[in-house]
């Protein structure tokens, strides 16, 4: 009589899969280095033009005609929040989804719409520039970690 060990064959459809990195495409993609001159040219532009809309935000204001143009919070939040993250991030490409975030969050807050859809159209869109940040430092993060 013989002894036989069989060797375990159990095989899994997710021993094929490999995870080389525990990042999405997204964050992989916008993680892309710029060139460092091209980098600080489009984060100074942002800035300068966040805080060129503020001043005319707050000019609006000041003279009792806010409603004729964008609301003074809505664009102090949305320039601070625009031109911190393209400055820590002006190496990449990453501080697009919380540019668009800001802009859409602008347009929600200008554009009548119902209470009920304004305040859950404001949630989505500051939801969305939240997203942009996270992204954006994950991929800032991401794009400092050495490629192989």
């Amino acid at each position: 009589m013989s002894t036989h060990t069989i060797a375990d064959t159990h095989h899994t459809a997710s021993d094929d899969v490999v995870v080389d990195d525990e990042h999405g495409g997204l964050v992989r993609s916008l993680s892309a280095t710029v060139p460092p001159m091209l980098g600080n040219a489009i984060a100074t532009l942002i800035v300068l033009v966040t805080v060129v809309i503020g001043v005319i935000s707050l000019v609006y204001t000041w003279t009792g005609h806010a409603d004729e143009f964008l609301p003074f919070f809505q664009v102090t939040v949305a320039a601070t929040v625009v031109s911190l993250n393209a400055l820590y991030a002006r190496r990449t490409f990453s501080y697009v989804i919380t540019l668009i975030g800001a802009i859409l969050w602008l347009w929600v807050s200008v554009t009548p719409f119902v209470p009920f859809w304004q305040v859950v159209l404001q949630a989505v869109t500051v939801t969305i520039m939240v997203f942009g940040v996270v992204f954006s430092l994950a991929a800032v993060s991401l794009s400092k970690k050495p490629r192989f």
